[in-house]
């Protein structure tokens, strides 16, 4: 019998024999990689959390055109060794959800993935057993100079570091993420508004001060596998630096910790060396990985993706603000006078919030500036203080 083709393509390497001298110019080069055009890729993780749980299925595009191609219409499962069916609900969009709560999903416990396209063909993971993750130790940053290759002088800022350990050594396989979390501000306070007509003018509520969330996207893993203990000491995470505005005032990282089986920490492993640490020439080159989703209706079908099951554990950290000056955003003032008059500005402009200030004889001195830069939503965050926060 046939091995279904389970691979995750990272990269299509063309190694060239031979220097030709050529008396003009190099042409580019575009590789032809149909091969891997219109393939599907199944990426899920289940997780010990309750709530919702995401897997998404798409078609890998041309290398030309590349573009996210999610796949609709799909019957996704997750079946465990127990005969237990979790069905999962289409989103749209590639993305298929359900929703798991408290003691649904048990440790010990074997799970699978099963995709169903609109074709018919089948689609499974190989079984991946759930264990618990330990909790994180610590999280740690330390303020330093980061030297790269883009800025060989160095950039200030936090390095950030995990440390855990499980003191039953069964863990041994390690994944971490980490989400991010600023506090920024808007430069001005607004006194006026044009829309036509000049009128006094406060926002109904704060929008001064906002804070904005985002994902992290690197991959960072680590293994005890050739140690006595299943200890791990600053693991290297994230760095965070002035040339951002996220170190102006507060910020705070958030990290997940995924306990990984030996296969998934095999696939993991090798995306972070792909994305993360693919130097020159004479570095590591890009190459296969292999994945665990196959077709079993076609076991010829290359299929990408992993499907990976883990416990996870959560540790937050808050720093801030950076001791040396940061990088702010630029909002330039628009003085309005005489010579330039706010009935200048097009109706495409409005609203136009000004600053104002009162003059000792009467009156206000009057500068417009961009909207983002009076109204901290403008740069898509929210206003609402997070629960976790901590001033």
């Amino acid at each position: 019998m046939k091995q279904p083709q389970r691979k995750y393509v990272v990269g299509v390497i063309a190694i060239f024999m031979g220097i030709v001298s050529l008396p003009c110019c190099v042409e580019p080069f575009t590789p032809h990689v149909k091969k891997y055009s219109d393939l599907l890729v199944v990426d899920g993780t289940l997780t010990d959390e309750p709530g919702s749980q995401v897997v998404t299925v798409s078609r890998t595009s041309d290398y030309s055109e590349a573009e996210f191609l999610p796949e609709n219409g799909c019957v996704v499962t997750i079946l465990d060794d127990q005969g237990n069916i979790y069905p999962f609900n289409g989103k749209g969009d590639g993305k298929y959800v359900a929703e798991f709560y408290q003691g649904d999903l048990k440790y010990g416990r074997a799970y699978m993935l099963r995709v169903i396209a609109g074709s018919g063909d089948v689609y499974e993971s190989d079984y991946q057993v759930l264990k618990p993750a330990p909790p994180i130790d610590s999280v740690t940053a330390r303020y330093e100079t980061k030297v790269t290759a883009e800025n060989t002088r160095g950039l200030k800022g936090y390095q950030f570091f995990v440390n855990t350990s499980d003191p039953t050594n069964n863990t041994r396989y390690y994944r971490w993420s980490a989400e991010e979390t600023w506090e920024y501000h808007a430069p001005y306070e607004v006194v006026f508004m044009w829309d036509g007509t000049l009128h006094f003018f406060s926002f109904p509520d704060n929008r001064s001060t906002c804070w904005k969330t985002s994902d992290i996207p690197a991959i960072y893993t680590a293994t005890t596998r050739d140690m006595s203990e299943d200890r791990l000491t600053n693991v290297k995470l994230s760095f965070v630096s002035t040339g951002s505005e996220r170190l102006k005032w507060r910020y705070s990282l958030l990290v997940t910790e995924y306990s990984l089986s030996a296969e998934s920490y095999e696939f993991w492993n090798g995306l972070e060396k792909q994305t993360q640490k693919t130097g020159g020439l004479y570095e590591a080159q890009p190459y296969m990985i292999e994945g665990n989703i196959s077709c079993v209706s076609t076991p010829d079908e290359v299929v990408l993706g992993f499907f990976c099951v883990s416990g996870v554990s959560k540790k937050r950290i808050f720093v801030g603000p950076a001791p040396d000056p940061v990088y702010e955003m630029v909002c330039n003032l628009d003085k309005i006078g005489p010579r330039n008059p706010i009935e200048d500005y097009p109706e495409s402009a409005y609203p136009v919030y000004l600053t104002g200030t009162l003059l000792p004889g009467g009156g206000y001195a009057m500068a417009a500036s961009e909207r983002r830069c009076f109204d901290c939503l403008e740069r898509g965050g929210t206003n609402v203080k997070p629960d976790f926060w901590e001033d």
